[in-house]
Parts: structure tokens; sequence; C-alpha cells
């Protein structure tokens, strides 16, 4: 019952890989597979009773989705270290992106920004805008929460989050970010198309 349509690293925008990695991993392309300071301040924070930031990398996150380990463990959170510094030695930076990007959850059963593009903005990543990609790139951290369709203000206080980080990270210029926020004030969504719009078509269309 999902959908996923893999598309590949040079068909993703350069927007769409800089909005997931400002907000995820800001320093995904200096680490080898584990952030070790996030991962410290992610113990502090636990210790103190604020675990209100996770130190997992993009890789990190990858081998959790492509496993399915949720076991809320330190064990689990050793497994996972392991085999992000494993993975970065046999993948590069670009094709642990593009798994990455292909595999989350975007909401609405959408695996991977391909998807979510089509049901979101009705159009490939690779024609979405900036402000677009912010979008996308804001609802993986939590599918529910950051839905657009469900919850339309809370995603444009997401992707707007997401907007001042790539520009506070000098990844994208003050004429970009301005230009996007004024896109955000006023995006819209396109969502499921209405059975009612299928004229009543045979119903082993239905069948995948």
């Amino acid at each position: 019952d999902e959908k996923r349509i893999w598309i590949d690293y040079d068909q993703i925008p350069q927007d769409m890989l800089d909005a997931i990695v400002s907000i995820e991993d800001k320093r995904f392309y200096e680490h080898k597979g584990v952030d070790w300071t996030r991962t410290l301040s992610a113990v502090v924070m636990l210790a103190t009773g604020k675990d209100s930031y996770g130190g997992s990398t993009i890789t990190q996150q990858l081998i959790k989705n492509i496993t399915d380990d949720n076991e809320v463990s330190i064990n689990r959170k050793l497994r996972e270290i392991c085999k992000a510094l494993k993975l970065e030695q046999e993948y590069t930076k670009d094709q642990i992106l593009e798994a990455y990007l292909n595999v989350v959850n975007y909401g609405n059963n959408c695996q991977g920004v391909e998807a979510a593009a089509q049901l979101y903005f009705g159009k490939s990543i690779k024609d979405c805008s900036l402000a677009e990609c912010a979008a996308i790139a804001g609802i993986t951290q939590n599918p529910s929460r950051w839905n657009p369709l469900i919850y339309p203000e809370n995603n444009k206080e997401r992707r707007e989050l997401i907007l001042s980080e790539m520009y506070d990270q000098e990844i994208i210029s003050k004429q970009e970010y301005d230009a996007a926020m004024q896109e955000s004030a006023n995006m819209t969504f396109v969502g499921f198309k209405s059975a009612n719009n299928d004229d009543d078509e045979d119903e082993d269309n239905d069948v995948q």
C-alpha cells in the first residue's frame, strides 16, 4: 500500500539535497557516518531529561529505515553507529543521500521524494521550486505532524524554519530566501485525486 518511485541522484534538484541536509544533518559532508558532536549532545540532553533532539545522522536514519530496527535501547544505537561507519566506507555521500531521499517516509504512504512531489505538487521533484523542496524536506521528521494535506499550517512553520536554516548556513542568498518565503506564504497542495473523477471505470483498474 505504499507509493514509491525511485529517482536517480542526478534528477534530484540541488535545492532538495540542500534542504534535507540543512535541517537533518548539516555536517553530513564532514562526518564519516556519525556526528559525534550531535551524539554527545543528545546523550547529555537525554541524561538531563531533555530528550528533544536526536543525534542520528542521515546515514544512521537510512540504516534505521532499511532495517526497520526500532528497538529503543543502547544496544540498538550501538548497532546503528557501527553500521553507519561501515556504510560510509562502502558508499559515497551522494549514494547515501540518494538512497535516503528515495527510502524515507513523507506521509500519506509516500516513500521517497518523487512520490511526495507528485502527490503534494502534481509534478516531479526535479521540477519543484526551493520552497516546495523545503515543504517536502520538512515532512520526514514527523510525517503526521508536518503533513501538508492535514496540517498545512504546521508544514508552513516547518518549511519556513528550513528556509531560515538554509539562509543562516549561507546555502541560499537573501534574494532566494525572500522569494521562497513569499511563495511559502501562498503555497497550495494538490493532494489525492477524487475518486468521483474516474467516471466509474472498471473495478479491475484498482488492482495493483
